[in-house]
């Protein structure tokens, strides 16, 4: 079942957080991630958001999402986000309307 993963963040080292960035795409591609969204900073339309920054992957399932996130090339890349930015990431399935 397709799952999404979620990242909402907030970058205080643009610089460190370059690196991240020329990093992360490569790294998903094994995992069939694809990037889907990303807004800096993304439109409320409701509440206070606690994050300006979302971003939203797409993978096949949530298993190949945590194993991305957990792959030694990732780990890698995610030390510039870690010591670059504050994020909070969620992982979901692909919602299915119930059959009848």
């Amino acid at each position: 079942m397709t799952a999404y993963l979620v990242a909402l963040g907030r970058i205080h080292d643009q610089e460190r957080f370059a690196k991240y960035l020329e990093g992360v795409v490569p790294t998903l591609e094994p995992y069939r991630g694809q990037l889907l969204g990303l807004e800096d900073p993304a439109e409320v339309l409701e509440g206070d958001a606690p994050y300006p920054r979302v971003v939203l992957l797409q993978f096949p399932s949530k298993q190949a999402a945590r194993n991305w996130k957990n792959s030694p090339e990732y780990k890698v890349v995610a030390e510039h986000r870690l010591a670059s930015s504050d994020h909070v990431l969620y992982v979901i399935d692909e919602f299915v309307p119930p059959s009848d």
